[in-house]
């Protein structure tokens, strides 16, 4: 017999039992898109994490922090096996690897400057950049301008800093946030007023330790930060001053403080890759050389596995929707062989193969679960993306989520719609083996005995 008689043959005993076969089609609806619906849930919010990294550039970033690496053997020239250097012999060989962009060194100078203006003195981060890298590596301005900076002159203010300036009582500046916790009003204010800035003087005596400042010079804000985290956390509090001139002020902080004026190593060392692609060949490349770094890949990696988790978890919880709807199926067929006894005896008669009956039947059931599963993937697309739209509106309307990232609550790849509709199939086809099995036995002539 022709496949495709046995194709139409199934489709016609599926049509003369319509309300059986639409309950059981049903059934197999509700399963596929349990099951589809689940696991997009979890592919549609690791897709959106995914996103959230990507349109961050968090994933080209790599901090590399300094210490104490004995015994190794060092390809950094002017390194010995003591100690791994970390200043510009540093920055110039990373710079020199492969697919990286561009290395950025970072100092932390809290310790050796004071920024005041007034009787207010600032209590927060400061950090010392390389100012002509900032715009490159995402540094966004509320105020002010990147360009032509007076980098021994000028300074750049995180979108809040104003509130970490205190008076020598320990009272903060004045100022005011709206209801939406905006900063909306300062007595100072970052690009009208003069700040100073000066090297501390920290000094030993009875009563403990003392910070003191030295001569303090003049400077003015070039401009105030757009707070965002995905570049740099101190966007929120911090105040930044260019390097050159951080190196300078460390110098003199250690020579008023009668300090050991050993070689200046960077707190931090940023390297940015050309291609998220390319990060994990350059970070191994980076701890074969000895230093500790880190990556928001581990992050990233660390979250697909659990998302891994949680899309199989889901999965199997839409599965016995579906394992449901297989015994659904089963019963629809052995009721359909026990109808068609006489069928089947005088198909045998007539010499009809013992494989083409069970594979009649064997078609049908395929058929239930081939209808099934697309109606089944056709609604699970309906549901998913009215959650995106539902999601995305809620979204908007409370004011959350980042706008550079496309609110994703649900994602149904073709993979999964193509898999869908084959585990559908595959469950009707096996749901229906046994009845199939069980109609070649019958026996033809206690069949049209029977009937």
């Amino acid at each position: 017999m022709k496949k495709s008689d046995l194709f139409s043959m199934a489709i016609e005993n599926l049509r003369n039992r319509k309300t059986r076969t639409r309950l059981t089609v049903i059934g197999v609806v509700i399963g596929t898109c349990a099951i589809v619906i689940m696991v997009s849930i979890g592919i549609g919010i690791d897709k959106m994490i995914t996103s959230q990294f990507e349109s961050d550039n968090k994933l080209c970033k790599i901090q590399v922090y300094g210490g104490d690496f004995k015994g190794s053997d060092k390809e950094i020239e002017g390194s010995d096996k003591e100690k791994l250097p970390f200043d510009d012999s540093t920055v110039d060989y990373f710079s020199k690897m492969d697919n990286v962009k561009m290395v950025s060194p970072v100092l932390n100078v809290d310790e050796y400057i004071s920024i005041g203006r007034g009787k207010y003195s600032y209590r927060w981060g400061i950090k010392a950049i390389n100012f002509d890298l900032m715009e490159d590596i995402g540094y966004t301005l509320e105020k002010g301008s990147f360009n032509n900076v007076d980098k021994k002159n000028a300074l750049f203010f995180g979108a809040e800093s104003v509130t970490s300036f205190n008076d020598p009582n320990g009272n903060p500046s004045k100022y005011k946030y709206d209801e939406n916790y905006q900063l909306i009003d300062c007595e100072i204010d970052i690009m009208k007023d003069v700040f100073t800035i000066a090297p501390k003087i920290v000094s030993n005596n009875e009563s403990g330790d003392q910070t003191l400042t030295g001569n303090s010079k003049r400077i003015k804000a070039a401009g105030v930060l757009k707070k965002d985290y995905s570049v740099d956390y101190e966007t929120s509090s911090g105040i930044y001053m260019d390097i050159e001139l951080a190196k300078e002020l460390i110098q003199k902080s250690k020579k008023l403080s009668n300090l050991p004026n050993k070689k200046l190593e960077y707190s931090e060392i940023y390297v940015y890759v050309n291609n998220m692609q390319n990060v994990k060949a350059v970070k191994e490349k980076i701890q074969e050389s000895g230093f500790s770094c880190y990556s928001n890949d581990d992050e990233l990696e660390y979250t697909k596995k659990i998302m891994m988790v949680v899309q199989l978890v889901l999965g199997g919880i839409g599965a016995i929707s579906m394992f449901v709807a297989a015994f659904g199926i089963s019963n629809t067929m052995v009721m359909s062989v026990l109808e068609r006894t006489k069928e089947i005896g005088i198909m045998k008669v007539l010499g009809c193969d013992i494989g083409d009956i069970k594979a009649m039947f064997l078609c049908e059931a395929g058929t239930i679960g081939l209808l099934g599963g697309t109606i089944g993937i056709i609604i699970s697309y309906i549901l998913s993306i009215s959650a995106n739209i539902v999601a995305r509106m809620v979204a908007s309307s409370m004011d959350i989520g980042d706008l550079n990232v496309k609110i994703c609550v649900s994602s149904i790849p073709p993979w999964l719609a193509i898999a869908g509709i084959l585990f559908s199939v595959i469950i009707g086809v096996a749901a229906g083996l046994s009845p199939a099995n069980r109609s070649v036995k019958i026996s033809a002539l206690t069949a049209i005995h029977n009937e």
